[in-house]
C-alpha cells in the first residue's frame, strides 16, 4: 500500500484533493462512477483519511455555524445534503470555493483542523488498518478483536478488510473451500475481496452470505443482528434448528437493512430502508439531525475514557445537528460547545456542557464562545 510519506507536496494541496473528493462524493451520481478512484486517493495512507475527515468534519460544524438563530434546537427540514446538491459545482476550482463558502462563520478551531498538522490524526486507532494477528495453535484460524474506545480495521489473507467498532470481537476460519466469520461482540463492516469460495458471517441466530459486497453487521443486547448493506448484495439466512429444512433467507439490496431476533423458531424477516446517519463509523464519524445531547452523549460515551455529562438536566434535553466525530470525547465537547454556545468544564471523572462556567469552578472551565 503507498503511503503518504512519498512524494514531497505543495503546501496545501492534501487539503485541496481532499475538498475536491469530498464534494464529488456528496454528489451520488458522480460518486457512484468515481467510487474506485476516491478508495484508491484514500488507500494511499492514513494522511489523506485524516485530510478528508477533517474536511468533512470542517464542513459540518461550519454550516451549523452559519445559522446562529437556530441555538439551541438546531433542527432542518430537509435532508442533510440537500442545500449542497442544488449547487453542485462543475469544476474543482468551483468545489472548493463553495466548501470554503459553507465554513465561513465557524470558529478559530475548525480552520486549525483544516490547516493543522495532520501528525495527531494518525495516532486516532480509526485510521489504523493492520494484519490480523493469527493464533499460535492453528495458523488457519484468527481472533481479531477491539478494546473499549477503539475502532481499527484489518486486512485479512484473502484481501478482505474488517472494520471493528469498539469493544469488538471477531473469528475467522479459513480453508481451501470456505471463508467463515463468526461476530462474537460489537460491530462489524466487512468489505469482501472477490474469489471462489463463499463468505459467510455468523452471528447470534443468522447468517450473512456475501456475494462480493460491502456490508455491516451489528450484535446488539438480547442476541439481536442488524444486518446493513452498503454495496452489492448479501442474502440473510435466520439460522434454526438443523431438522428444519427451509429456513428464513432474504436477500438484500444497496441500503437495506433487516434485523433478526432471538427466538426459539425463526421468524420472518422484514427488509427496511436503512438509516443512513451512520455510514461512516469506521472512521469515527456520525451525522445527527436534531438529536438529544443526552442521546448523543450515551453513545460517545461508548467509546471515552472520560465520559460526557450535563452540567444541568435541562443540558441533556438540548438539540444538535451535524456531523461529529463522537470518538473523542475532549474535541466533541469542544465542538459541541462551540455550536451551542456553552461553556465545557474538564474534570478528572467528567466532562460537563453547561450554560456558564460556575463561580467556583470544580476544574478547568472553557466559556462560551
Amino acid at each position: 500500500m503507498m503511503e503518504d510519506t512519498d512524494p514531497p507536496r505543495r503546501h496545501g494541496q492534501l487539503r485541496e484533493e481532499a475538498a475536491d473528493w469530498f464534494a464529488i462524493m456528496r454528489n451520488p451520481e458522480e460518486a457512484e462512477i468515481r467510487r474506485k478512484e476516491f478508495e484508491a486517493w484514500l488507500a494511499r495512507g492514513a494522511l489523506h483519511r485524516a485530510a478528508y475527515n477533517r474536511i468533512a468534519e470542517a464542513y459540518s460544524i461550519g454550516k451549523r455555524l452559519k445559522h446562529p438563530s437556530e441555538d439551541d434546537a438546531l433542527t432542518s427540514d430537509a435532508a442533510p445534503a440537500d442545500d449542497f446538491r442544488q449547487s453542485q459545482p462543475r469544476t474543482k476550482t468551483k468545489r472548493r470555493a463553495l466548501l470554503i463558502l459553507a465554513m465561513i462563520g465557524a470558529v478559530a478551531l475548525v480552520a486549525q483542523w483544516a490547516a493543522g498538522s495532520p501528525g495527531d490524526e494518525i495516532k486516532h486507532p480509526s485510521l489504523a488498518i493492520g494484519s490480523a494477528p493469527g493464533t499460535s495453535d492453528d495458523p488457519a484460524q484468527l481472533k481479531i478483536a477491539t478494546a473499549t474506545g477503539e475502532i481499527r480495521s484489518f486486512r485479512l489473507d484473502d484481501g478482505s478488510v474488517v472494520a471493528l467498532d469498539t469493544n469488538s470481537l471477531v473469528l475467522v476460519d479459513f480453508d481451501a473451500r470456505r471463508r467463515n466469520l463468526r461476530l462474537l461482540r460489537g460491530r462489524a463492516r466487512f468489505t469482501v475481496a472477490h474469489e471462489r469460495r463463499p463468505f459467510a458471517v455468523h452471528a447470534g441466530r443468522g447468517t450473512v452470505t456475501a456475494h462480493g459486497t460491502v456490508f455491516d453487521v451489528n450484535l446488539l443486547p438480547n442476541n439481536r443482528i442488524v444486518v446493513r448493506l452498503m454495496r452489492g448484495a448479501v442474502d440473510v439466512t435466520a439460522d434454526g434448528p438443523a431438522r428444519e429444512r427451509a429456513l428464513p433467507t432474504v436477500r438484500l439490496s444497496p441500503g437495506q437493512q433487516v434485523e433478526l431476533r432471538d427466538a426459539p423458531a425463526p421468524l420472518a424477516l422484514e427488509v427496511v430502508k436503512a438509516q443512513a446517519n451512520d455510514s461512516e463509523w469506521p472512521a469515527g464519524l456520525k451525522e445527527y439531525r436534531n438529536v438529544r445531547l443526552g442521546d448523543l452523549f450515551v453513545e460517545a460515551n461508548r467509546y471515552a475514557d472520560i465520559p460526557l455529562v450535563g452540567a444541568t438536566p435541562d443540558i441533556d434535553d438540548v438539540r444538535v445537528s451535524g456531523n461529529f466525530r463522537i470518538t473523542d470525547s475532549a474535541r466533541l465537547a469542544r465542538n459541541l460547545g462551540d455550536v451551542l454556545r456553552l461553556a465545557v468544564i474538564s474534570g478528572p471523572n467528567s466532562i460537563a456542557l453547561a450554560r456558564r462556567c460556575p463561580a467556583l469552578p470544580k476544574g478547568n472551565c472553557r466559556p462560551p464562545s
